[in-house]
């Protein structure tokens, strides 16, 4: 007696809201880590670190994310969003670990070298997983707007975190805050568990090998100038984060503020690029993208100078002024690139971002350390002249290749 064939299974429809709501979620806990606010302090006065040696690690660091940065995005357009995700948290949160328990200068490193391979697999994926995601319900024109939550949400996490781990270490000791880091991955690994993998539109040959999806992005970068420097501009725009992420901690303590206050007086500064990011697709809209890439390098290479000539608490507002730049500029590029951009490489491309942000600070950070163990205003006033040089002359030649593409290629 035969029995009929079982009927297919339907697929799953992929919930947009459901998932850009986990997705949030995964960048608030990856982001909350209540160390952050404190980890220049915790290597120069635990771990009995030189200005210079933190600079030296960060260089380290972004060489390692510089090293991984495209291979980790082909990996995600190739194997998928959230299995990348998955692979990043748990290296990360190994890296993350392990610099909690460091002693000395290389295992330091080597936890440097897992942070950041980790965090590569993360950056650039989550702006592909939201585009995916977005495109999945024909809602491409709402991702300027959704990256820049996305954005300000991930900052806010940050934000708070580092309050609470500033006034814990006050209380209890530097390494405390940088042991409950590991935390924040657990909780993201249940996020990605609950997405689901957003539809792409891979092509009538499939999904691309590994390597052919690496040389396939790198010939639509060749190929396709507009994007090309839009990526390069907003890469030197970017470039002003060392200032927050290396300078800012010693910055206080020159000033004379007290560890308890480190995270809270931060919060001025991330807030408003929360802010500005969630502005960031109104303000695109109403200045053009171009003229609000100007005002953002104008606006950056202007809150260095304060920093830079200003030898007093008050010059602060000039790390307020960069975190408003790169949060009013970052999401409306990344809108323009994605754009411009097919669905089977787009975290690759998207990953050039992250690339070139770990070529510059990579370059940056051992500058930043040397020059800012001797004065801080000098690292500032040489990190104002090398952004305005870089990103200016990017903003030249995106604007060129804009005059001479067709029409279609910059709509």
């Amino acid at each position: 007696m035969s029995h009929p064939a079982p009927l297919p299974v339907p697929p799953v429809a992929f919930r947009v809201d459901r998932n850009l709501r986990l997705l949030n979620a995964l960048g608030v806990f990856t982001m909350a880590q209540p160390g952050l606010a404190i980890w220049v302090i915790y290597l120069l006065d635990f771990r009995h670190l030189t200005l210079a040696q933190v600079g030296m690690m960060e260089a380290f660091y972004w060489g390692v994310k510089l090293l991984m940065e495209v291979p980790s995005g082909a990996f995600a357009d190739r194997f998928g969003r959230r299995a990348t995700f998955l692979v990043g948290l748990a290296i990360e949160g190994a890296g993350v670990t392990t610099f909690a328990f460091a002693s000395n200068f290389t295992i330091l490193l080597a936890s440097y070298a897992l942070w950041s391979g980790g965090f590569s697999f993360r950056s650039g994926n989550d702006q592909a997983y939201i585009y995916d995601a977005l495109a999945a319900g024909g809602r491409e024109s709402e991702f300027s707007s959704r990256a820049g939550m996305f954005e300000a949400m991930t900052t806010a996490a940050f934000t708070i975190a580092g309050a609470g781990g500033a006034w814990l270490a006050s209380v209890t000791t530097l390494q405390l805050p940088m042991m409950l880091g590991v935390v924040p991955y657990l909780a993201g690994a249940i996020c990605v568990a609950l997405m689901q993998e957003p539809p792409r539109v891979i092509g009538a040959r499939g999904h691309l090998r590994y390597l052919e999806t690496i040389s396939t992005a790198l010939a639509a970068l060749r190929d396709n100038p507009l994007v090309r420097y839009a990526l390069l501009a907003q890469i030197s725009i970017g470039t002003a984060m060392i200032a927050s992420i290396l300078l800012m901690q010693p910055f206080l303590q020159q000033q004379g503020v007290s560890l308890a206050w480190f995270g809270a007086l931060q919060t001025p500064a991330t807030l408003a690029g929360a802010l500005a990011a969630i502005g960031s697709a109104r303000a695109a809209r109403a200045l053009g993208i171009h003229r609000l890439a100007v005002c953002a390098l104008g606006v950056t290479v202007g809150g260095l100078l304060i920093l830079a000539t200003v030898d007093h608490a008050a010059a602060f507002a000039g790390f307020v002024a960069v975190q408003l730049a790169l949060g009013f500029s970052g999401p409306a590029f990344s809108g323009y690139v994605n754009d411009r951009t097919a669905s089977n490489i787009r975290a690759t491309i998207m990953s050039v971002v992250p690339l070139g942000t770990s070529l510059t600070f990579m370059l940056v950070g051992p500058f930043a350390g040397v020059v800012g163990d001797v004065s801080l205003r000098l690292a500032f006033g040489g990190m104002a002249l090398a952004i305005l040089i870089a990103a200016g002359l990017s903003l030249l030649a995106w604007r060129g290749a804009e005059r001479d593409a067709p029409l279609s290629a910059v709509s």
